[in-house]
C-alpha cells in the first residue's frame, strides 16, 4: 500500500471528511497535513509573521490530535506562497516529501456549490505525477451533504479498470490494495467495425482478464472479471453505479489516451455523476508503495 500520504487541507468539509477515511487505508506510515496560505505581501518577508500561517498551523494541530493512528507519524505543514497555483505547490511538496499518494476532496472551500470537482483537483488529475485519491462526502437526503456520515470501507468492493497497456495496472501498488478484498477487473471494448470483430475483441479481453485474475488471486478475497461495450467513461460509471462499488481504480495513461480522455473531456461529467471514490494510479515509483 502507500507508505506516505499527503492530504491538502483547506478546512472545507470535504477535506475534514478525508480525515475520517484514513482508518480505511491500511499500512500508512506517515501522514502529512498540508495547508497552503497566500502571503499578505507580493514577496516573501522573512522578518514578518503572517498571522494566517500561525492560525492555519493551529487548526492543523487540532486536526492532527483527532487522528487515531498511533503507529503512524502525523506531520503538519503550512506553505506560505506569494504566487503560483495551489496544485503546483501540492505537487512540489509531494515530490519533495517523496509521498506515494495525495488524498483530497473533489470540491474545496469557496468553489461554487454546483461544481463537484474543483480546479485544484482538475489540475492534479491532468498534470500531477503522484497517485491521487479523490473522495467526496456522500449526499445526505436530509441536508444535501453527508459530512457527518462515517467513511465507508473504501476497499471492500474495488473496480479496477484496465486497457491492458503498459505499465500494467496490476504492477502499480495493486497487490496490497486488494489484500483480502473483493475485486472486479473491468475492460471496455471501444472499437470494432462489425459484430464479429466486437465479439472477437470481447473474447480476447476476457482471456487477458483471466490471466490478470490468475496473477492477482493470491492477494484478493475474490476476483470477478467483466467486459462492456461502448464509451469507456460511460460504461465505467454505469457499471460502478450498478454494482455499488466502493472505489474505482484507473491508470493516469493508457492505450490511445484511454484514461486521459476520461480525465480530460469527461472529467466534469464523471465528477457530477458519481460519489464513488476514484483512485488514479501513476507509474510506480521506488519507495512509494510498501513491499
Amino acid at each position: 500500500m502507500f507508505k506516505k500520504i499527503i492530504i491538502p487541507i483547506d478546512f472545507s468539509e470535504d477535506s475534514k471528511y478525508i480525515i475520517k477515511c484514513l482508518s480505511k487505508i491500511p499500512q500508512i506510515r506517515e501522514v502529512i497535513l498540508l495547508n497552503i496560505t497566500k502571503s499578505l505581501y507580493l514577496t516573501k518577508q522573512t522578518d514578518t509573521i503572517n498571522p494566517d500561517v500561525d492560525y492555519a498551523r493551529l487548526r492543523l494541530e487540532e486536526l492532527r490530535k483527532v487522528i487515531a493512528m498511533p503507529r503512524s507519524k502525523i506531520k503538519v505543514l503550512v506553505e506560505e506562497i506569494t504566487g503560483g497555483t495551489t496544485s503546483e505547490i501540492i505537487e512540489k511538496v509531494a515530490v519533495k516529501e517523496e509521498a506515494g499518494l495525495v488524498i483530497m476532496g473533489r470540491r474545496g472551500r469557496g468553489v461554487i456549490e454546483t461544481l463537484l470537482i474543483g480546479s485544484t483537483a482538475i489540475d492534479l488529475l491532468k498534470y500531477g505525477t503522484k497517485n491521487l485519491l479523490l473522495i467526496h462526502p456522500p449526499e445526505s437526503e436530509k441536508d444535501g451533504r453527508g459530512f457527518n456520515t462515517p467513511c465507508p470501507d473504501l476497499l471492500s468492493r474495488i473496480l479496477i479498470c484496465t486497457d491492458f497497456s503498459k505499465p500494467y495496472i496490476e504492477e502499480l501498488c495493486i497487490s496490497d490494495l486488494i489484500h483480502k478484498n473483493s475485486v472486479t477487473l473491468f475492460h471496455v471494448i471501444t472499437t470494432g467495425d462489425s459484430k464479429e470483430e466486437v465479439q472477437e475483441n470481447c473474447n480476447v479481453a476476457k482471456e487477458k482478464l483471466e490471466k490478470m485474475k490468475e496473477k492477482l488471486s493470491p492477494h484478493a478475497k475474490d476476483i470477478h472479471i467483466d467486459v462492456a461495450i461502448g464509451d469507456a467513461a460511460q460504461e465505467i460509471l454505469a457499471y460502478a453505479k450498478k454494482e455499488d462499488v466502493s472505489m474505482i481504480v484507473l491508470k493516469s495513461t493508457g492505450e490511445k489516451s484511454f484514461i486521459k480522455n476520461l480525465l480530460g473531456t469527461t472529467t466534469d461529467y464523471v465528477a457530477r455523476t458519481t460519489q464513488i471514490p476514484v483512485l488514479i494510479l501513476r507509474n510506480r515509483e521506488v519507495n512509494t508503495c510498501s513491499v
